[in-house]
């Protein structure tokens, strides 16, 4: 008998620890940046509205997998019950990749923002955002989030020089010409400082001059935030732009997804909202 509960004992840790390490693990692969819900308070959102974020989530989860990385949709037309959901992974990620960060991003924007009318998410690969009202095609530079790197730079007059020089030229590619609202890429930065790496993507929502405007206004904000720093993000709604020293848009793969999942992970997301309690 002592024996059994034993082996049920070591089992069970076994079990519990791949659990947590799988988990971590996968939670880890998209790297989390940040959402808007720290300054946003909870609301008593209707049943209707629930069931309908939570068939809006599962429907961009989905629906990741087989487009080229963007897409959003609506679901209700009840005032108060309607939700308007958006996904847009990073330029270079597509088909598994972009459908996993989606699923991540989904699952989790419940997780951190309940009982939210609107939020948006970021990792790394991706962006997701649902609202009670319409805002496909509208530009939102507001509220806007920072951040520095760790890195300080030796010389930051110069280097915040270069890397606005740098950005400003990818964003140029990205609105003008390429009209693909993103756009990525290294410079030698000259002397011991080495190569340097930036990207801008704006919400594929949105014009080219909508996307320029945003790009710009994130741009504006790096001398007061990030001036001293070797790395930076700044981000909002509908765009974002990041610079480092390291190729931080790279893929590998080191961060496929795991092979366990399946699409009836992807509907989880959409029903762990029904229990989030109303306030």
């Amino acid at each position: 008998m002592m024996e059994t509960k034993l082996t049920t004992t070591i089992l069970g840790f076994f079990l519990l620890s791949f659990f947590i390490c799988f988990t971590t693990t996968r939670a880890q692969s998209y790297h989390y940046v940040g959402d808007d819900c720290k300054n946003s308070t909870e609301e008593s959102l209707t049943s209707g509205f629930k069931t309908n974020l939570s068939s809006v989530l599962s429907w961009l989860s989905s629906d990741a997998a087989t487009s080229k990385g963007y897409n959003h949709t609506a679901i209700g037309t009840a005032t108060g019950d309607a939700v308007y959901g958006l996904y847009d992974c990073r330029g270079d990620v597509t088909g598994t990749f972009c459908q996993f960060c989606v699923f991540e991003a989904a699952s989790d924007i419940v997780r951190r923002c309940p009982n939210r009318s609107s939020a948006v998410i970021w990792y790394n690969y991706c962006i997701l955002r649902y609202s009670n009202h319409d805002f496909f095609g509208n530009l939102t530079i507001t509220p806007s989030w920072q951040f520095p790197g760790t890195k300080n730079t030796t010389n930051s007059t110069q280097e915040l020089q270069k890397a606005e020089t740098y950005m400003q030229s990818l964003i140029k590619n990205a609105t003008v010409e390429t009209n693909l609202l993103y756009a990525m890429g290294e410079f030698n930065s000259g002397g011991s400082s080495g190569e340097r790496y930036g990207f801008v993507q704006c919400s594929r929502d949105l014009t080219s001059d909508q996307c320029r405007q945003c790009l710009n206004a994130m741009l504006d904000q790096v001398p007061k935030c990030c001036a001293t720093k070797v790395g930076w993000q700044v981000g909002a709604p509908s765009c974002l732009i990041k610079y480092d020293d390291f190729m931080f848009y790279k893929i590998t793969t080191s961060q496929a997804p795991s092979p366990s999942f399946n699409s009836a992970d992807m509907v989880m997301a959409g029903k762990e909202l029904s229990h989030q309690p109303s306030t």
